[in-house]
């Protein structure tokens, strides 16, 4: 049986077993000129702000609750890094004035009418009509191809990203924490088990979800965080300090994409990255990103405008975002996040057919052929669950190579200059030195791993702080780089332990230094120019 068939049924069933409830919660935005508190009635409150909304509130009868669930700190810590990093704290605002209405008794139809009816109020800044139904999972595109070699050649220079050059550098995503939004994943599977991965405690995986939803982040994971033991697939971002995944199908609070999103920003900070392996629907119901859903929308606005960073897949629908249809989307304005295309496994770099495009989409990754853990369909070594691979496909499989590069860049940018790129610089980034996108509508080019790290040194150049070398720890290189070269005369020594003198030379910023012969252990390496020098630690492995 195809997988297709296989997911088709499960949504059925799914939907089959709500079809006595609504499927979609109403959440309103109230504009951040009305202040809430805890100690008052929400109606009372914003019935004297809004007198028209009484009307309503007693026609259909609903309470009002708090639509998002983050702490006050959390809020806080949103607007401050907005205001700090972006100049704007308005999106995470409206966040605290983002409430759900509760209804004892309310069909469908009659809550698009409520939602329409509100938003033309003065003081709503929209309504959103979130859906309490599973999403359709945005990869699943056949027929699967059975002739691919089991190589990651999406790791490899073009038609790959090159991301085995960060890696010849030693850049493997170290020190960047990732967040990864979509249904469960197979924390016991062989990549994954010696890794820093877990589900979000708290957040059990809903028991109705069966493998075909399930082994989806196992595929993400696999992409981007597999462990490179000489066995199974190799994470493009092995070096990253933590693979979390936040549930949109749990059992605490059954299926809620927004909580699922705003628990991914509320354990994040500055710098962290966030994955949105999902979709929604847009125009005749297809696939386009989650982001078209407003709260979406507004909870990645926030996440963004605080240096969080967001890479979205864009969707399955083959939509086009610049029709018409989606001027509203479009004039919210740009969120921040990334938005990746489906392209083709090839030197063309085409959009693939069912991939959605338009302006809005930033860039592209392999819609098809991308080997990773999970599902089986390709391999099952032993027949072991545990062993399981596939051939990963659709804007499912482009999103987790992008977010690789985004790790890697950011992880190497922090290591230059202690600081964060927001998401904005690096799709610049990623967009400015990529590989030109071949035919089909506008998905953006490809990265390219090689150009966008050396753009990066010219980027960080102002901002690295006196002295850096990396990797650290290292085995056969370090790089160096120096912010103190005034004097033309400055020189570069490594010390051992017992104070021995092991290299020296002129220095040369961004200078690659051959320690292959030093033994394992600890050195000092000393950077000197005039009267001022600088010393630091590294450990030769």
């Amino acid at each position: 049986m195809k997988k297709t068939v296989l997911l088709l049924a499960l949504f059925v069933s799914l939907i089959s077993s709500a079809q006595n409830e609504r499927m979609y919660d109403l959440y309103v935005a109230f504009d951040t000129t009305i202040h809430f508190t805890e100690s008052e009635n929400y109606v009372t409150t914003i019935n004297n702000a809004i007198p028209e909304f009484e009307v309503f509130q007693q026609q259909y009868g609903f309470d009002i609750q708090k639509g998002i669930t983050m702490t006050e700190q959390q809020l806080d810590y949103l607007e401050q890094q907005g205001m700090k990093i972006s100049g704007t704290a308005e999106a995470a605002k409206q966040l605290r004035n983002l409430m759900i209405l509760t209804f004892e008794d309310m069909d469908d139809q009659s809550l698009k009418t409520l939602a329409e009816n509100l938003e033309n109020l003065e003081g709503i800044n929209y309504t959103s009509l979130v859906s309490r139904i599973p999403e359709t999972l945005p990869w699943d595109i056949p027929p699967v191809t059975p002739d691919y070699e089991p190589l990651q050649n999406y790791i490899g220079p073009d038609p790959g990203v090159n991301m085995t050059y960060a890696w010849s550098l030693g850049l493997t995503g170290e020190n960047i924490r990732v967040r990864d939004v979509e249904y469960g994943m197979n924390v016991d599977h062989e990549d994954l088990n010696e890794m820093n991965v877990l589900i979000q405690p708290g957040m059990t995986v809903h028991g109705s979800l069966g493998p075909d939803w399930t082994e989806h982040g196992t595929a993400t994971a696999g992409v981007v965080f597999a462990h490179r033991g000489g066995y199974g697939v190799s994470g493009m971002a092995h070096g990253a300090e933590e693979f979390v995944l936040f549930p949109e199908y749990t059992e605490e609070m059954g299926y809620n994409r927004p909580y699922a999103v705003q628990q991914s920003i509320a354990n994040s900070q500055t710098g962290d990255i966030i994955i949105y392996e999902m979709q929604t629907g847009g125009q005749n119901g297809n696939y386009v990103p989650a982001e078209y859903n407003n709260v979406i929308w507004n909870l990645t606005k926030a996440a963004t405008d605080a240096g969080i960073v967001i890479v979205a897949a864009a969707g399955n629908g083959n939509e086009n975002l610049d029709d018409p249809f989606y001027d509203p989307y479009n004039a919210r304005g740009d969120s921040g996040a990334i938005i990746v295309g489906a392209g083709t496994p090839n030197l063309g770099h085409h959009k693939l057919g069912f991939s959605t495009y338009g302006s809005r989409v930033d860039v592209q990754g392999w819609g098809q052929s991308v080997l990773s853990s999970g599902y089986g369909t390709y391999s099952q070594i032993g027949g072991d669950f545990n062993q399981n691979y596939v051939l990963f496909s659709g804007t499912s499989s482009a999103t987790p190579i992008v977010s690789s590069c985004v790790i890697v860049l950011q992880s190497h940018y922090y290591t230059l200059t202690g600081s964060y790129l927001t998401g904005v610089e690096l799709r610049d980034l990623l967009i400015a030195t990529g590989i030109p996108q071949g035919s089909g509508g506008h998905i953006g080019p490809l990265p390219n791993m090689e150009d966008a790290l050396n753009n990066l040194l010219g980027m960080a150049e102002n901002q690295i702080k006196n002295f850096t070398i990396f990797p650290n720890p290292a085995t056969s290189h370090i790089t160096v780089y120096g912010d103190m070269l005034h004097s033309g005369n400055a020189t570069i020594e490594i010390f051992n332990t017992l104070g021995q003198q092991v290299y020296a030379n002129v220095f040369v910023n961004g200078s690659q230094i051959d320690i292959s012969n030093l033994q394992a252990g600890i050195y000092v390496v000393k950077f000197t120019d005039n009267q001022t020098s600088i010393s630091k630690k590294i450990i030769k492995k």
